[in-house]
């Protein structure tokens, strides 16, 4: 048996119900359940219901909006209930082909996983609540949620002894919860008479997230590992931290302690950032003025760390802009004198090294390539003019648009060298590092757009 051209089959039934109890109050009721052929067939099927409801305020109680500036108030809230089968071939242990043959006869080998028969269906549990206002005659809007979503019973592979003939087996563990706000605010600042206004939008987005529990007895899960690092699960912290080996530091004061003039490193792993960012945002922004628009969108994010193994062995290679300093003249000349404590005296350090001993010292110590990510970028710039009805009529269009665009224009941020949002993969285990990313590329180009 091989996976090349396995797909799950899925079948699904579906209900929902909606009741209207006055122009201001709405309920909804859903049901789904869903058989998965990649589950076992005991629990196979699984269910997942939801409940949501609105209430407007502001017909409820139309008092609120006779004075002030509030024209519009709805509040919602929802409870939902998701399932998740897993990936295929997940129940059996399997072969898998070899594209080299023997002797003309196929090749396979046993799979280094060990599956699971009893695996059950992943659960993903969501409370929300939230407003929606309006001010000014809806010059001024705010849309605001909070957030609650816990996920059990987790397919996640986990690592076993080599004796067992595997590296890896599958199971349900856990659970992960996160909560969070979701806010959009959108005004007209402006609005005159001869046609000019200005529109802007801002979203903002913070999301918490805690790993709760593991499997029985497991405190910390590789998700996946590069040069001693781990991007980890770990019981009390957020999915997604990194550990890894740091500079071994002063109890006290924090100084690195050094050995001939040059850091060490702390003999114990520990945690040194997390990939998750604080919260991120995006601000939109719309001037016009009779047939000409500018478009501008900023983003943001704020928070979060990266090991850039990019960065952590241009530092070694001594290939980086930041590898000059202490080299200035030549190769060994000025050098460096590093802040920190002898670790044999506990006297502060006057001995003299090289730039390229110094950066050679990165190569164990992880904490020597973890930068922050936040950043402010310059996502786009767009400048238009929508063509006057009068230059249309002999091409038989009724609208059209020229347009001056760029992407990615300019970015604002702490991290070197590299675009803070670039990871080795788009998968779960990619995020938190880099390693040979390519260059975010800066677009501009022409638009022209035409309707019949």
């Amino acid at each position: 048996v091989t996976n090349s051209e396995f797909h799950s089959a899925v079948n699904s039934a579906y209900g929902s119900a909606v009741m209207t109890f006055n122009r201001y109050w709405t309920v909804e009721v859903t049901g789904r359940n869903d058989w998965s052929s990649t589950l076992p067939k005991k629990n196979a099927s699984y269910f997942y219901p939801s409940v949501n409801s609105s209430l407007i305020l502001s017909d409820l109680l139309p008092a609120i909006t006779r004075y002030g500036g509030l024209t519009y108030l709805k509040a919602r809230g929802g409870w939902t209930r998701v399932g998740s089968d897993a990936a295929p071939y997940q129940l059996a242990t399997v072969y898998n082909g070899n594209s080299q043959k023997f002797d003309g006869l196929p090749l396979f080998s046993l799979d280094n996983r060990s599956a699971n028969a009893a695996l059950k269906p992943e659960q993903t549990t969501a409370q929300e609540g939230g407003l929606e206002m309006a001010f000014f005659n809806d010059r001024l809007t705010l849309d605001g949620t909070y957030y609650v979503k816990k996920t059990r019973n987790q397919i996640i592979p986990l690592t076993i002894a080599p004796a067992s003939g595997f590296a890896e087996t599958v199971i349900n563990a856990g659970q992960i919860s996160n909560r969070g706000i979701e806010a959009s605010l959108t005004a007209v600042p402006v609005k005159l008479t001869n046609g000019f206004q200005w529109s802007t939008t801002f979203n903002y987005l913070k999301n918490k997230n805690k790993v709760d529990e593991l499997a029985p007895g497991l405190t910390a899960l590789r998700i996946t590992q590069q040069w001693s690092s781990e991007l980890q699960a770990r019981v009390g912290e957020p999915y997604g931290v990194l550990f890894g080996y740091a500079y071994a530091r002063d109890k006290t004061t924090g100084e690195l302690l050094l050995s001939g003039g040059l850091p060490t490193r702390d003999p114990v792993k520990r945690i040194l950032g997390n990939v998750n960012p604080d919260w991120t945002g995006g601000w939109s922004n719309e001037v016009r003025y009779k047939s000409f628009t500018l478009n501008m969108l900023p983003d943001f994010g704020r928070g979060g760390e990266n090991f850039s193994i990019g960065n952590w062995w241009g530092t070694y290679a001594g290939i980086l802009k930041t590898t000059l300093k202490g080299r200035e003249v030549d190769w060994d000349n000025p050098g460096l004198v590093i802040k920190g404590k002898d670790i044999a005296t506990g006297q502060a350090n006057t001995v003299q090294v090289t730039a390229e001993d110094y950066n050679h010292t990165v190569y164990p110590i992880n904490e020597a390539g973890i930068y922050p990510t936040g950043f402010t970028k310059l996502r786009e710039l767009r400048l238009g003019w929508d063509i006057p009805p009068r230059f249309l009529t002999r091409v038989r269009a009724s609208q059209a648009n020229i347009a001056f665009v760029g992407r990615n224009l300019y970015t604002w941020t702490k991290f070197p060298n590299y675009d803070p949002e670039n990871a080795t993969n788009a998968g779960n285990g990619g995020q938190g590092y880099d390693m040979g990313a390519m260059p975010t590329t800066r677009s501009v180009g022409i638009s022209f757009s035409v309707i019949p």
